[in-house]
């Protein structure tokens, strides 16, 4: 950072003096800032939840529509999934054990069928099978039905590729290099598209509009033969464009898709385990990324999660890292950088993370599951979320039409208070016509002064 020199004054008076402690202050603030050293995110203590060893993956939901968001998490040597349905109190009210196939390595929450349910998508590693586990809205869920074969999937990301309406899955093949589009049928199936050849061993894919031309691409992390990440351009029917390579760290996995800079374009995110950094890669809005920048935090992170944890506006990045048994929080700052890594202890070799709301405080918590423990670790953010305003449910201070349309479908039960928590102030899971009419008066007449 360059900063130009004024001369000195010959003599040195009171305001000058003022003007002189002042501009110390505001270096000191501004340095405190970058460099990580105001107060912390607080979280509470760890709270544990039971689970069995060797958990593997990780994904949250509201799946019985309560407004707080629920935890799934793989256990591969189980052949499992468990459900944690969440309490107000940010623990567990029941778990419930789901069978999956032969070693379960990758979770998807969403609504995939288009009901206004949650449901989850499992890669079996072993099975050779992707699997779809419908969800009923009550917390349970239907058997899982196997809907693709694929030669060890490694990851799945959802999405409509095709632009009929419907979502459509892209699941990646750890050894034969590929990436196969799913694309969902008007019977509730699924039809494998045409497989992009991804050479390097696939270990994670994600999915957004990186260029801005209303179709969905994806990028997908490599990590056996070559340690890369690659860009593949979807076409808007389905079909994807052959990969374009970039660097991306070394041994880079778990690929996430935000925008960390505030320009409205998506930035790519990988955790690059043999640098024990995250890569943050920035988008130049036309499907390319700049180089890597690597944000240090502890020893071989295995996965990574976003959130505004202190409710600033910016995306803050977690990391879960395995060899030092600590989440690595790093607060963005709005511009692509991020201050120093806060470091939460944890046990037993976290490997994946989530980051959500289990507690309807409306700020994120953190959820870990670790290789070598018998708890799933919970960690509820104690940041203070400011007032809430009725209807308001992004926290921008203003009521738009979108959120009074997504407060009516709550009310009709179209749709879970989790998409609008602020349309449910007394968080009894509806939302009630005083409540409406409510929210339009704040449409009309702004939001209560804080």
């Amino acid at each position: 950072m360059t900063a130009s020199r004024a001369a000195a004054p010959r003599r040195r008076t009171r305001s000058a003096q003022v003007f002189g402690w002042a501009s110390v202050a505001l270096v000191a603030a501004l340095s405190r800032r970058a460099f990580g050293l105001d107060a912390a995110v607080p979280f509470a203590p760890p709270r544990a939840l039971p689970a069995p060893l060797h958990g593997a993956a990780i994904a949250a939901g509201d799946f019985n529509r309560d407004g707080r968001q629920d935890v799934a998490v793989a256990l591969p040597y189980d052949d499992a999934i468990w459900i944690y349905l969440g309490a107000a109190s940010g623990g567990s009210t029941s778990v419930v054990s789901l069978p999956s196939g032969a070693h379960p390595s990758a979770l998807l929450a969403a609504d995939i069928n288009d009901d206004g349910r949650i449901d989850l998508v499992i890669t079996n590693a072993i099975a050779n099978s992707v699997a779809l586990l419908a969800g009923r809205g009550d917390g349970s869920f239907e058997a899982p039905r196997d809907i693709a074969a694929i030669l060890a999937p490694s990851g799945v990301a959802s999405g409509d590729f095709n632009r009929d309406g419907r979502v459509d899955l892209a699941v990646v093949g750890r050894f034969d290099d590929t990436l196969v589009p799913l694309l969902a049928q008007p019977d509730g199936t699924f039809a494998a598209g045409s497989a992009v050849a991804v050479p390097g061993g696939p270990s994670g894919v994600a999915v957004g509009d990186l260029d801005g031309d209303g179709r969905l691409d994806a990028v997908v992390t490599v990590n056996l033969g070559d340690s890369a990440v690659f860009v593949v351009r979807g076409q808007g029917d389905g079909s994807f464009a052959a990969p374009l390579r970039s660097d991306a760290g070394n041994v880079p996995s778990q690929p996430l898709l935000v925008d960390v800079s505030d320009d409205g374009v998506l930035d790519l995110v990988v955790a690059a385990t043999d640098d024990d950094a995250l890569a943050v890669l920035l988008g130049r809005g036309d499907g390319s990324f700049a180089a890597p920048a690597l944000l240090a935090g502890g020893a071989f992170p295995a996965a990574v999660a976003d959130a505004d944890l202190d409710r600033d506006g910016h995306v803050d990045l977690v990391s879960a890292d395995c060899f030092d048994d600590v989440l690595s929080v790093r607060r963005g700052l709005g511009d692509g950088a991020f201050a120093v890594a806060q470091p939460i202890a944890t046990a037993g070799m976290p490997v994946a993370l989530a980051a959500a709301d289990v507690d309807r405080s409306r700020v994120a918590d953190l959820i870990s599951v670790a290789a070598f423990s018998d708890s799933v670790s919970l960690f509820l953010n104690q940041t203070d979320p400011g007032a809430a305003c009725l209807g308001d449910c992004d926290d921008s201070r203003h009521v738009d039409i979108d959120e009074l349309v997504r407060s009516v479908n709550i009310a009709l039960g179209r749709l879970s208070v989790s998409d609008c928590l602020n349309a449910d102030p007394d968080a009894n899971a509806a939302v009630t016509i005083n409540e409406l009419v409510g929210a339009v008066a704040n449409a009309l007449g702004g939001c209560p002064p804080t």
